[in-house]
């Protein structure tokens, strides 16, 4: 399973002014590690440029309580996704039998 650098981040109750504003304003925190990569991702689709080309963050939310101030907020976890690639036929190495008859 591979590895995909994490962020963090927080929501909290918006003081809505009307029913277009948000029920939860926050923010998400880019590591410099996201950030390479993003940019990788970036940068791959530079080579042959896919004009639906998207770059995934995704997101988890848990629910917390400030311990200062008691109040309610969401917490929000944060990792870069970035599918595997696919090999190629030449990429992919012939799988050794062990169990053939070796001639020496």
């Amino acid at each position: 399973m591979a590895s995909y650098p994490k962020g963090e981040g927080g929501l909290w109750p918006h003081n809505k002014k009307n029913e277009k504003h948000p029920d939860f304003r926050g923010h998400i925190y880019i590591t410099p590690e996201q950030l390479k990569l993003l940019l990788e991702m970036y940068k791959e689709n530079q080579a042959s440029p896919d004009p639906d080309f998207k770059m995934k963050i995704d997101v988890g939310m848990w629910n917390r309580v400030a311990k200062q101030t008691g109040a309610e907020y969401k917490w929000l976890g944060t990792e870069v996704y970035k599918a595997p690639k696919e090999e190629s036929p030449q990429q992919q190495a012939d799988p050794i039998d062990f169990d053939e008859d070796i001639p020496f």
